[in-house]
């Protein structure tokens, strides 16, 4: 039974869970609306046509891949509008009557492009790009098939007036739209066909990144910017020098955790409106609708900026807000924020504005990223300083922190870089683990050692002479002592891309693997099943993708080579838990589930986890759970936050799943070698 839940697959499923939002319980309809909300009823014979059409335009497709020239080079910038206008009719989301006619011309558009392809044209003018027409700023739309989950995700690209297609580096401003309910892929594709968007840099691309509709480019939205970029990248020839991050509302809280966790990638950063955090822009102090225990507090430092700021100095920044904006208050903080660690920059406000850009700031803003465009330096960065509280943030420019002593704890680094005397000094704190990479810049233009200073110590290290830059990695001893480091890949510890907590396997490729057996106990089987229908269902209506499953017997040494393993079960019911159970930091039994030195009952108690899979320490195993934030997040997406550690046992007889899959008996986060700390088990 290897499953892809994608649009076809899913329509059944779709309309239960349209039917069990909007007609279930009153409490459920009243606390938390549906995301994204249901739209208006087609009628029969609009529903026959849109459908035929797909149909028909999906065989083309098909025929085309066995016969047309590289069909990964133009699939996806046809499937998109296919996908489209499936996912609406499915989930019911179209909004509007003219969303019908919109829908159409989607598909218009894709029977234009499989002409095209027919005729040999592919790249950016498969798109729609005529070098003819170059006198104003041309609005192109496109896809690319995501690595997390194989769906087709949208983007727009707006090409700026008196472009010509050449091999000339080209700036790129990536821009980050705000929250829209109903502003799913037909809405997204249309709008992006017809509107070049706030705003158009003279000789700048700006991209539009969808970022799974509405989560504020959080998770697999954060994934789906990066991987837009480097889709643009195939399309156009890219300055990475000269690649700047943008937004407003939502986008401008998007952008201000871009720029904060990643500031090197970008040349500016732009953020406007947005918020910062979850506890005050909620109005929630220090009493939030859940228990903020020691573990969910220090999971707020995954998204919350402040913590953060200091690294904005690794980036130009230029904030905007409306002076008479309630979301101004974000941008204040962060000022003062900025003030304090003695960091300033330009902050624009927009005189008697609201919830908007004014076009005198506009002008501001834009002249400001120019000249910051027009100054790039292209030797490598002579001073550092970046702090991290997860190694899903690792990367300082030519620095990267490898491992840290305690994951949502600041690591810090500060270097600078002696160019004449080819010297580095570096200092650092709770840094285990380090690299050294110039390979991008090329320092020093030759062979031979290179002084490093860390924390007081002293080496000179070779370069290895076979790459281009000087590449080291480093390693501290038990003693604290630093030393040369090269790591095996099966050994087990936090690092970049494997460090918890359970959301961040959702953020890369994953495969969900169900169990082929029954579970000991009935109540609980009843519960996996009900858990992994909502994670299926979930994760087509909030993140727009499509889902991987397949029972455990069917899983293929592929599969444990290339994805997180999403297994649902106890230890005895799925296949592959049982074959690395001995491997795992939980027992679990008929009777008792064990951790820690603790004792659960397994008639009514369930594990979940996230742990490096033991068969491919790479990768994660994740038991028995999705994404963590549930309906109570779709009112704000401030509340899109994660809510479970690296692990939790839950009661799972309590009623109440809007928060929690379960009661929350113990959680916590596994050490820096995802070994248990008994100290994290919560208090009885």
């Amino acid at each position: 039974m290897r499953e892809v839940l994608g649009s076809r697959s899913v329509c059944i499923l779709a309309l239960l869970f349209t039917t069990f939002v909007c007609c279930g319980s009153n409490a459920f309809a009243q606390k938390y609306k549906p995301l994204p909300p249901a739209g208006i009823e087609l009628t029969s014979e609009q529903e026959s046509k849109l459908a035929g059409r797909v149909s028909q335009l999906g065989k083309r497709i098909d025929q085309l891949s066995k016969v047309a020239a590289d069909p990964d080079s133009w699939r996806a910038d046809v499937v998109v509008f296919l996908r489209a206008v499936e996912l609406a009719l499915e989930q019911q989301l179209f909004f509007k009557p003219s969303q019908v006619s919109d829908a159409g011309r989607l598909l218009d558009e894709a029977e234009r492009r499989l002409g095209a392809v027919a005729d040999g044209i592919r790249g950016i003018e498969l798109l729609g790009f005529q070098e003819s027409n170059t006198n104003q700023p041309q609005m192109l739309v496109g896809g690319f098939v995501s690595r997390i989950d194989d769906s087709v995700q949208p983007y727009g690209l707006v090409v700026p007036a008196g472009y010509q297609l050449d091999d000339r580096k080209q700036r790129l401003d990536v821009w980050l739209h705000g929250r829209g309910d109903s502003k799913t892929e037909i809405p997204f594709l249309t709008e992006r066909m017809n509107k070049p968007g706030q705003y158009t840099p003279k000789n700048t691309f700006v991209l539009h990144p969808f970022g799974r509709h509405c989560n504020a480019f959080k998770f697999a939205g954060e994934t789906d910017v990066y991987e837009a970029i480097d889709h643009a990248k195939r399309l156009i020839s890219v300055d990475s020098n000269r690649v700047s991050i943008r937004g407003f509302s939502m986008g401008g809280a998007a952008c201000w955790h871009f720029a904060v966790h990643d500031p090197a990638r970008w040349f500016a950063a732009n953020p406007g409106a947005g918020f910062v955090d979850t506890l005050v822009y909620q109005g929630w102090g220090e009493n939030p609708p859940f228990k903020l225990t020691p573990s969910r507090r220090a999971l707020l430092n995954w998204y919350d900026v402040l913590p953060w700021v200091g690294n904005l100095r690794g980036t130009n920044v230029i904030a905007y807000s409306g002076e008479k904006d309630k979301q101004k208050q974000a941008a204040d903080r962060v000022v003062e924020e900025a003030s304090r660690l003695g960091l300033r920059f330009p902050y624009v406000i927009g005189k008697d504005m609201g919830h908007k850009i004014d076009k005198d700031s506009q002008v501001l803003v834009d002249e400001q990223i120019d000249r910051w465009a027009n100054d790039i330096a292209s030797r490598p960065a002579t001073s550092i300083e970046f702090k991290t509280y997860s190694l899903r943030y690792p990367q300082a420019n030519w620095l990267r922190i490898n491992g840290m002593r305690e994951h949502w704890s600041a690591a810090s680094v500060s270097a600078t870089l002696d160019l004449k005397q080819e010297r580095i000094e570096i200092d650092t704190d709770d840094v285990t683990h380090l690299e050294i990479d110039f390979s991008r810049s090329g320092w020093p233009n030759r062979n031979g050692p290179v002084d490093i200073h860390i924390d007081g110590q002293t080496y000179s290290v070779e370069d290895s002479g076979n790459r281009p830059g000087f590449q080291a990695s480093l390693a501290t001893t038990g003693s604290g002592e630093w030393t040369l480091y090269r790591e095996s890949d099966d050994s087990v510890r936090k690092r970049p891309g494997l460090q918890g907590p359970i959301d961040d396997a959702f953020c890369e490729r994953f495969i969900i693997v169900l169990p082929s057996r029954p579970a000991r106990h009935g109540r609980i089987q009843r519960w996996l099943d009900a858990e992994t229908d909502y994670l299926k269902e979930r994760w087509r209506r909030l993140m727009r993708g499509d889902v991987r499953v397949v029972l455990d017997r069917e899983l293929t040494d592929d599969d444990i080579a290339t994805c997180h393993l999403i297994c649902f079960g106890d230890f005895s019911s799925n296949r592959y838990l049982a074959s690395v159970a001995s491997s795992l930091p939980f027992e679990w039994t008929r009777e008792t589930i064990r951790l820690g030195g603790r004792e659960y009952d397994a008639a009514k108690h369930a594990a979940v986890f996230c742990y490096p899979n033991p068969l491919n320490p790479r990768h994660y195993l994740v038991v028995n759970s999705g994404l963590t934030f549930r309906e109570f997040s779709n009112n704000s997406n401030s509340r899109q936050i994660a809510m479970l550690p690296d692990w939790a046992v839950l009661d799972v007889t309590g009623q109440d799943k809007d928060i929690f899959a379960g009661d929350i008996v113990d959680e916590g986060f596994f050490d820096e070698n995802w070994k248990t700390k008994p100290d994290d088990l919560l208090p009885r």
